[in-house]
């Protein structure tokens, strides 16, 4: 046989292996369409299971004799999951418009228990210009936050891979120069805020841009993240990124953050942005956080915006995304990015328009986050077996008012209520 035909014959076999290999790789890949979609009462079934617990109050009078048929009343005050939001440096300028400025703060209150710096802790707001370091504005909303939240701020964000939001005088330093900016950046930030801001996300966005790595190699992120670790040890170290839900990078960045781990990297958290802007089925969200979990590491959805073509689709798409959240276990906050037009990075993803006037997307996310998920209930002692004094319920877990009367008497109580308490909070009624 001649060298030509022998070559035929092997580039026909050849064809024939690559597409047997690619009808097998077609085989096991499951595409979004074929991914199982949980229902609505499949994801609340697992949020009861994970978010709630037995609370058990018992009541007793002076002499630590239960009391039957006390009323009690539970209020929840705060979730102990993270629901937050991002605050807007420019609500918090003395130049704002004091109306705008009293319903913005007020609508973060009632909606979030944390928040997150939007822009006034990156490092182009408190450097813009080099050495003319200044963190006001980031210290007005950390001390407003601090006021109003149960729950401590992020820390949003150390440094920003992508190129375009470095400053102009950091791209001319030389490399030297660079490396030494980045490690007192680091330091600077984690030292001043130790205790109060107790997480942060080192590095955003790694798979879009190369800045840093690029021009200090790869290993600076290991210092970057031992720079922080070293100044404040209790913080707990995230990174963050985007198109992750969708599924786009979810292979990428799950490769990425087992590479840092493996290598020491002092990696505590993952961050997973949520700027929707496409049909994504709850099935492949799921999907996403499951594939990101597997890295053992809490995870946080970080920057929640929804860009819809009607209202009415962007409070659904909303709805399904804290729904799949809040029922992962893994999942141990939320944050919405922007909720007011006036003050929004995205004006058409705000949950409140520019009168704010609630749109369709504030309706649903109150009517879930504010009513549907929050324990507040009335009951009655228990005057039989061994629960006599004792009213008992399923609540999530959080902070609570605790609210009892017995004939004239009443007593009220703060409690915290977490997934590790088993044994009942007790509630003395004295007598008058």
């Amino acid at each position: 046989m001649s060298k030509s035909r022998w070559f035929v014959w092997i580039l026909a076999i050849s064809v024939c292996i690559g597409l047997f290999q690619s009808s097998v790789l077609q085989m096991f890949a499951v595409p979004q369409s074929q991914l199982i979609e949980p229902t609505i009462s499949q994801l609340e079934a697992r949020i009861r299971q994970i978010r709630m617990g037995d609370l058990q109050i018992k009541v007793i009078d002076d002499k630590q004799n239960p009391i039957v048929n006390a009323e009690v009343l539970v209020e929840q005050l705060a979730h102990a999951f993270q629901f937050g939001v991002s605050l807007r440096t420019e609500m918090f300028r003395d130049d704002a418009d004091p109306a705008s400025q009293r319903q913005y703060l007020k609508i973060a209150q009632e909606l979030a228990n944390s928040s997150v710096h939007e822009d006034a802790l990156k490092w182009y707001s408190t450097e813009s210009n080099r050495g003319q370091v200044t963190y006001a504005e980031s210290d007005r909303i950390l001390d407003w936050s601090d006021r109003h939240y149960p729950l401590p701020m992020r820390g949003h964000n150390l440094f920003w891979e992508v190129e375009q939001w470095q400053q102009s005088w950091l791209k001319q330093l030389s490399n030297d120069d660079l490396h030494q900016a980045v490690l007192k950046r680091a330091n600077d930030v984690c030292t001043r805020y130790r205790g109060r801001i107790t997480e942060y996300d080192v590095l955003n966005e790694m798979l879009h841009g190369n800045f840093f790595r690029g021009r200090l190699g790869d290993r600076i992120v290991d210092e970057m993240f031992a720079k922080c670790a070293k100044a404040d040890p209790q913080a707990r170290l995230y990174l963050n990124e985007y198109d992750i839900l969708n599924g786009k990078l979810v292979d990428a960045y799950s490769k990425q953050v087992r590479t840092l781990l493996d290598r020491g990297v002092k990696v505590g958290g993952i961050g997973i942005q949520a700027h929707i802007r496409e049909n994504i089925s709850i099935a492949k969200m799921q999907s996403s956080i499951d594939q990101m979990a597997k890295l053992g590491l809490p995870i946080k959805i970080t920057e929640v915006s929804v860009l819809a073509d009607t209202e009415s689709r962007k409070a659904q798409v909303l709805t399904d995304l804290y729904r799949v959240a809040f029922a992962h276990p893994d999942v141990k906050g939320i944050t919405l990015w922007g909720f007011w037009e006036g003050a929004a990075w995205e004006p058409k993803t705000a949950l409140y328009d520019r009168q704010f006037k609630p749109l369709p997307a504030a309706q649903a996310y109150r009517k879930l986050v504010l009513e549907q998920w929050r324990t507040n209930i009335r009951g009655i002692t228990s005057y039989s077996g061994n629960q006599v004094g004792m009213y008992s319920t399923k609540a999530f877990f959080g902070t609570y008012r605790v609210t009892v009367k017995s004939g004239d008497r009443q007593i009220q109580k703060t409690i915290t209520f977490n997934d590790r308490d088993q044994a009942p909070y007790v509630i003395q009624v004295s007598a008058l």
